[in-house]
């Protein structure tokens, strides 16, 4: 028989921290037997309020759950308290969160001419190629090194190394949001006077695009952040990209409006497609991609703009992060010999489609970081719709001290697990890029002109119709392809770190292309 401390303890054992309900045991019918009562909702999600970042849950679903679940309790503790105020014993004062000064890190960026990766100083054709495959070889790397002298790199100066990026001691995620400077950042970033969010951002370093690509390298020479260039190609599809977008919103089912309340990113259309393991021993298809299925493989099939944008953000990974690939790559293998599973989106078993929705007009996020993806690996973001790009929506990628434009068309590739990331609009006094002959920009001398008749000149100034759509792979389908074992604890049992190879996956011939500055 249990003792009420013994269920205690053994309920801590098992979830890693103290219950946060109680339990009442009674006498049974017989002398043998005792009634257990609890929430059972709460033990079920116990587990999703572990106080170990790496443990939680992030799949959207729960965390609506969680809210709905503690806001009845706050109402219910409220409503059905009877003691008297004075007789309540007074709670102690919680320690004040201190955070950083609310200033952006400053970072000093170099412009340099075309810099060479190393590993591609001693280019060798590889053995065994066909003439034809040795032509399509060499072709193909001369295009290459055309595109890297036409180029923009930016070099940082000391203060910003990969390796000193916040990340959690095991280097499978980034630090979370609620250990960084997160309640002032957010409360600033509220403010309604473009003033007042300028005011935190002096000193950042101002990005525009100039229609050619844009390479962020760290200290060290690594390629951290990487912004394409618009290709003829993808200008072309940007219309019927949109307009598939819009018609996927229509159709498929949302995440719920409790999800898109509770959206640490925004209050936007959102979804997530692919597979996870978000507190699961075996990886499996996410609610959201089993209830959409259908769907998803009638938008992806081949001809449409979604499959073709999703093959050449792929292929970009594949040119600038050629480590990264590989890493993804090993995954992927693993994951298809021992769970029979294949990512639906080219190396990436994540995708999302974030859309503007009644009453939220443009995809506009707040200040986060997708801490659970993995750390040393790379997120892409692809910007869509027909909007003032030279003045609304810039994105601030806060621990590298930028801000960055990115108009309609643009991919932008970087490990969003270890910066802080948002959007901001211009103040109407910083003077960007203006169009090619020095015009003011409109609604009407701006690309793609196909779709200015879609859009009133008020909507196109204010940024309305904005979206984005994100490929990204979470740690947790890397940590057992990494270490061999189903979970960490076990890997840990049986005398693994339980820890990424960082001193790998940074070095030079590890995830991220070194450049000789």
């Amino acid at each position: 028989m249990l003792t009420r401390l013994k269920l205690s303890n053994l309920l801590t054992a098992f979830f890693g921290n103290k219950p946060k309900y109680t339990t009442k045991l009674t006498p049974g019918e017989n002398d043998n037997e005792l009634k257990l009562s609890v929430n059972l909702l709460d033990v079920t999600l116990l587990r999703h309020n572990d106080r170990d970042e790496e443990w939680r849950n992030q799949d959207p679903v729960i965390h609506a759950l969680l809210h709905e679940r503690d806001a009845a309790t706050a109402h219910s503790t409220t409503s059905t308290s009877k003691r008297p105020s004075s007789s309540r014993t007074p709670r102690p004062q919680k320690k004040p969160k201190t955070e950083p000064p609310l200033n952006i890190p400053s970072v000093n960026f170099a412009s340099k001419s075309r810099a060479l990766p190393a590993t591609s100083l001693n280019l060798d054709v590889p053995s065994g190629l066909s003439r034809q495959g040795t032509r399509n070889f060499k072709r193909r790397h001369r295009k290459i090194a055309k595109t890297e002298a036409q180029d923009e790199y930016l070099v940082a100066e000391d203060t910003l190394l990969t390796e000193d990026l916040p990340a959690t001691m095991t280097w499978w995620m980034g630090t979370p949001f609620s250990r960084r400077p997160s309640d002032a950042l957010r409360e600033a970033h509220a403010s309604t006077s473009l003033d007042a969010i300028w005011g935190y951002l002096s000193g950042v370093h101002l990005v525009p695009y100039q229609g050619v690509a844009t390479r962020f390298l760290d200290a060290a020479g690594r390629l951290i952040i990487f912004r394409s260039r618009i290709t003829d190609n993808v200008r072309q599809l940007l219309p019927q990209f949109l307009t598939e977008a819009r018609d996927f919103v229509r159709f498929c089912q949302s995440m719920g409006e409790a999800a898109m309340q509770n959206n640490r990113r925004g209050q936007h259309w959102f979804c997530i497609a692919g597979v996870d393991r978000n507190n699961k021993k075996v990886p499996s298809y996410s609610q959201w991609h089993m209830q959409n299925q259908a769907l998803l493989k009638k938008f992806f099939a081949k001809g449409t703009a979604f499959y073709t944008i999703n093959l050449i953000a792929n292929a970009l990974l594949a040119q600038y992060f050629p480590g990264v690939a590989l890493r993804y790559e090993d995954c992927m293998a693993y994951t298809r010999e021992h769970f029979d599973l294949s990512p639906e989106y080219g190396l990436y078993w994540n995708w999302c489609l974030n859309a503007p929705r009644p009453g939220v007009k443009r995809v506009y996020c707040d200040p986060h970081v997708d801490a659970k993806n993995l750390a040393l690996g790379i997120c892409i973001v692809f910007v869509y719709g027909f909007f003032n790009h030279r003045e609304k929506a810039w994105l601030v990628i806060w621990e590298a001290g930028i801000c960055i434009e990115l108009p309609p068309g643009v991919f932008l590739l970087y490990p969003s697990s270890l910066f802080i990331h948002f959007n901001v609009d211009l103040r109407g006094d910083i003077q960007i890029v203006t169009t090619a002959n020095g015009e003011k920009p409109t609604r009407e001398n701006c690309e793609p002109l196909g779709m200015v008749s879609e859009i009133s000149e008020e909507e196109w100034e204010a940024g309305h119709g904005r979206g984005s759509v994100v490929w990204f792979n979470q740690a947790s389908m890397f940590q057992t392809s990494e270490t061999g074992y189903d979970t960490l604890i076990e890997a840990r049992f049986k005398g693994h770190s339980g820890k990424a190879d960082a001193k790998k996956w940074l070095g030079p011939d590890g995830a991220f292309t070194t450049y000789n500055t």
